[in-house]
C-alpha cells in the first residue's frame, strides 16, 4: 500500500492548516518572469545548479496572456502585505533600521499583513515573542512559517507517515501532528523531511537520510534556499545540502516553503485578498519576489538581508519594485494608491 500520495492524487478542496490560518492547496494566476500573465497549476520544473527554481513554463503562447510591465505593476489599490522576516524586517532577530516603524505604520493605515517566513529554527509563537519584544506589532496568528506548513502537507499527502527530521533547531511545536521517528531507534521512516541547515548537518545525518533515500523515502524540504544572511555575515543554509542529495538520490524533493504556491495562496486566503491586490515583500529574488510575481502577486526586492547586486543582475526575472528597505515600503503604497 502506498503511504504517500502525489501531490496529483489530492484533490484540491479546502484543509487545515496552522493554527488561525485555512489552508488551500488551490492554483494562484501565475506570471511569468519576463512580465506576462497566466494562470494554471503550480509545478516545479528543473532547477538550476545555484537552486534557483527554473521558470515555469505553464500556458506560454496561449491567448490568456496579458502583457504587463517590469519595474512599478500597474495594480490597483493594495489591500495587502505579505513580508519575509529574516533580512527584511530582522538580521540575526535585530530589527532593521526603519523595520519596527513601517510595520507599525501599515497597521496605523489598516493594510492587512501577513508574516511568511522560511525560518526553520524557531517556532511561530517563538518568533511572535521575539518580534514583540522588539516593537512590531504582530501576533503569532500573523506569521506562517514553513515548518507549519510542511505539518499540514505532511497531514494531506503523507498521512501516518514516519518522518525522519532534519533541522537545527526545535519546531516540533509546529510539527502537530506529524510522526516523527529518531534517528537510531530502528524505525525506517518513509519520508526524510529536511528543515534548516545548521550543526546537525554532518556527514553522519546525511549519509543516514541518504541511506533512507535510496531504499524509497520521499524527499520533502522546508525549503531549498543557498544561504541566509547573520550579523556575521553570509551562512550556508538547506539548498546546498539538498542539491547533494537530490543528486545523489536520484530524486527531487517536494519543497513545502516559498517557493511554493500554496503559501501563498494560504496568506492570501487567510487575509482575504487576491493576489492582483497584494504585494510580497522579500529580500530573496527568486524565492520571495518572482515566486510572487508567477502567481500575480506584486513583488517587491528590498536591498537588505541576503540581497546581492550580482544575484539581481543574474535573476530569472525582473521585480516590480526595487527599494532600499522596508522603511520604504509605506511610501510605495501610497505612490501605488496615488496611481490608481
Amino acid at each position: 500500500m502506498r503511504l504517500c500520495r502525489s501531490s496529483a492524487d489530492s484533490s484540491a478542496s479546502p484543509g487545515s492548516g496552522p493554527e488561525g490560518w485555512s489552508r488551500l492547496p488551490a492554483s494562484l494566476p501565475q506570471r511569468h518572469p519576463t512580465g506576462y500573465a497566466t494562470t494554471g497549476a503550480d509545478r516545479h520544473d528543473r532547477h538550476h545548479s545555484d537552486g534557483s527554481c527554473e521558470a515555469h513554463r505553464l500556458g506560454r503562447g496561449s491567448p490568456r496572456f496579458a502583457r504587463r510591465g517590469a519595474y512599478g505593476l500597474a495594480m490597483g489599490r493594495v489591500r495587502a502585505v505579505l513580508l519575509d522576516v529574516d533580512g527584511v524586517l530582522t538580521v540575526s532577530w535585530k530589527p532593521l533600521p526603519g523595520a519596527v516603524e513601517a510595520v507599525r505604520r501599515l497597521r496605523d493605515e489598516g493594510v492587512p499583513l501577513a508574516l511568511l517566513t522560511n525560518t526553520t529554527s524557531r517556532t511561530r509563537a517563538s518568533i511572535a515573542e521575539v518580534l514583540a519584544r522588539a516593537g512590531f506589532p504582530v501576533g503569532a496568528e500573523d506569521i506562517l512559517t514553513a515548518p507549519s506548513v510542511t505539518a499540514a502537507y505532511l497531514e494531506e499527502h503523507c498521512p501516518g507517515a514516519r518522518c525522519l527530521l532534519l533541522n537545527s533547531g526545535d519546531v516540533r511545536d509546529d510539527l502537530a501532528g506529524v510522526r516523527l521517528v529518531e534517528p537510531g531507534d530502528g524505525t525506517v521512516p518513509d519520508v526524510v523531511v529536511v528543515g534548516g541547515a545548521g550543526p546537525e548537518f554532518g556527514y553522519e545525518a546525511l549519509n543516514r537520510a541518504f541511506g533512507h533515500l535510496q531504499r524509497g523515502a520521499r524527499l520533502v524540504a522546508m525549503h531549498r534556499n543557498l544561504y541566509w544572511r547573520t550579523d556575521a555575515g553570509l551562512q550556508l543554509d538547506t539548498g546546498a545540502f539538498l542539491l547533494g542529495l537530490e543528486r545523489a538520490a536520484r530524486t527531487e524533493a517536494e519543497v513545502t516553503g516559498k517557493p511554493a504556491a500554496s503559501f501563498f495562496a494560504t496568506a492570501l486566503a487567510h487575509l482575504g485578498a487576491g493576489p492582483e491586490e497584494t504585494l510580497m515583500v522579500g529580500d530573496d529574488i527568486e524565492s520571495d519576489v518572482l515566486a510572487a510575481q508567477r502567481h500575480g502577486i506584486g513583488g517587491v526586492l528590498v536591498r537588505t538581508g541576503k540581497y546581492l547586486p550580482e544575484t539581481h543582475r543574474a535573476a530569472s526575472g525582473t521585480p516590480d519594485h526595487v527599494l532600499d528597505s522596508v522603511a520604504d515600503v509605506p511610501a510605495l503604497l501610497e505612490r501605488l494608491r496615488q496611481r490608481s
